[in-house]
């Protein structure tokens, strides 16, 4: 039987991607689906990965980068494989080349999978079997943190009757120049909020310099917790979980903070959860309003539960096999 040959990265470094990445090998084997090898694009030479590509049937993508993603979609067709292609992101976030190399490997692909309403639409103009299947898996456990900065979590907790917590895998941009992950706009904005601080959690260490550059020192109720760790374990500590991105596909670390009954407060970006608390402009939103309006919703019972990506990714693998398995 064909088996499916997953291509991604896996942490280090943290982030959606190599998260989802991780997360989907492990409750595949989890599940009981053992047809399927993994392709390494950070550990494995180009002869290697060439190798593998070459040798299985089926291949599915995990890798944002638009001009790859168009290349394997070629080699892919020209070879009668078949790929399915997943972008983790909202579509039309590059400029004109890159969003250009997207359509046409959706085009290519024999299954694109994107992450959102307004992604499917685009990409079903390109091919018809497009499917909208979220990254979200949840973790199965948390990694706990070093001792000291377990304590350093704690202080920090104690000093404030508010926390928030945001996220950025690294500092980067979006085709407009602006912060994709918005922190300069979240940290100004909390100057606004009596008792509230805010725990900002960037594994590449990279924010922080850029706030010190761009805004001075960081004020006191703010705090950067670096390199590698469980963002479970700032959620743990949190009051509401902030996501002011520019663009967005799925935030896992949405539905991670919904799981833990965490309060999500969201940029009106892209299409969001039913759950989370929307605004248009953090700089015009009443954090703590917004926060306990969020409180309120959860407290009426408005939890939802995620959904189940490794069920519709083993019954779409099952499909491509041969099994006699519906995609419907």
């Amino acid at each position: 039987m064909s088996k499916i040959l997953i291509i991604g990265r896996i942490p280090p470094p943290i982030g959606g991607v190599t998260m989802h990445v991780s997360r989907l090998l492990e409750s595949l084997t989890a599940n009981g689906f053992q047809h399927f090898s993994f392709c390494d694009l950070a550990n494995e030479s180009p002869y290697r990965i060439i190798k593998k590509i070459v040798k299985h049937r089926i291949i599915h993508l995990h890798i944002s980068n638009p001009f790859f993603q168009f290349l394997l979609a070629t080699f892919c067709l020209l070879t009668r494989k078949k790929l399915l292609l997943t972008y983790h992101g909202n579509w039309g976030r590059y400029g004109m080349l890159g969003n250009g190399a997207v359509k046409l490997s959706a085009w290519l692909c024999s299954i694109p999978i994107v992450q959102n309403k307004e992604s499917l639409v685009m990409a079903k103009h390109f091919n018809r079997n497009a499917l909208l299947i979220s990254t979200f898996i949840p973790p199965t456990h948390t990694i706990p943190l070093d001792p000291q900065l377990a304590q350093q979590l704690n202080n920090f907790r104690k000093r404030f009757k508010f926390v928030f917590c945001t996220n950025a895998w690294n500092l980067v941009f979006d085709k407009n120049g602006r912060e994709t992950y918005g922190i300069s706009h979240i940290i100004s904005s909390m100057r606004n909020v009596n008792f509230g601080g805010l725990i900002i959690s960037d594994p590449s260490g990279n924010y922080q310099p850029f706030i010190n550059r761009t805004l001075g020192l960081v004020p006191d109720n703010v705090i950067f917790i670096e390199g590698p760790h469980d963002f479970g374990n700032v959620l743990h500590m949190s009051d509401a979980f902030i996501r002011n991105t520019t663009t967005d596909g799925v935030s896992l670390s949405i539905y991670e903070a919904h799981e833990r009954n965490v309060v999500v407060l969201a940029s009106a970006s892209a299409s969001r959860a039913d759950f989370c608390n929307v605004y248009r402009d953090i700089s015009t939103t009443d954090l703590v309003k917004a926060l306990e309006k969020g409180r309120s919703r959860l407290q009426n019972g408005e939890k939802t539960a995620g959904p189940n990506a490794t069920n519709q990714l083993i019954r779409l693998y099952k499909h491509c096999i041969g099994l006699n398995v519906s995609l419907l």
